[in-house]
């Protein structure tokens, strides 16, 4: 089959053909192994070709769909660091002021 007609079909129907494709693979092998000359030799040259465009097929979708998954979860990563990156931080200052507030209630209370 063309390259162009398998890649219309949808994953479903190549998963199909890929299965029907070695089953015929396998039924010439057989007639191959057992001495009997198969019906046309360049048949196992032409399953082995259209099962290789099929698996392909398969590989170039997945590796699109992973892309869109990393895609997606970059956008994610993007999206909270910038929530982060809002959120403020007290500074050095505000930090002291508070560690001097705690200090001298501890000390308040040690005495008390």
């Amino acid at each position: 089959m063309k390259f162009k007609v398998l890649a219309q079909l949808n994953k479903d129907e190549r998963e199909a053909k890929l299965r029907e494709l070695e089953l015929e693979l396998i039924k010439l092998n057989s007639q191959v192994a057992t001495g009997t000359p198969p019906k046309n030799a360049g048949d196992v040259k032409r399953i082995k070709k259209d099962m290789a465009r099929i698996m392909l097929l398969n590989g170039i979708e997945g590796k699109l769909s992973m892309q869109q998954k990393q895609k997606h979860a970059e956008k994610i990563i993007r999206a909270k660091e910038a929530t982060v990156k809002t959120i403020k931080k007290p500074s050095k200052a505000q930090n002291n002021e508070q560690d001097k507030k705690s200090k001298q209630k501890n000390d308040q209370k040690q005495n008390e």
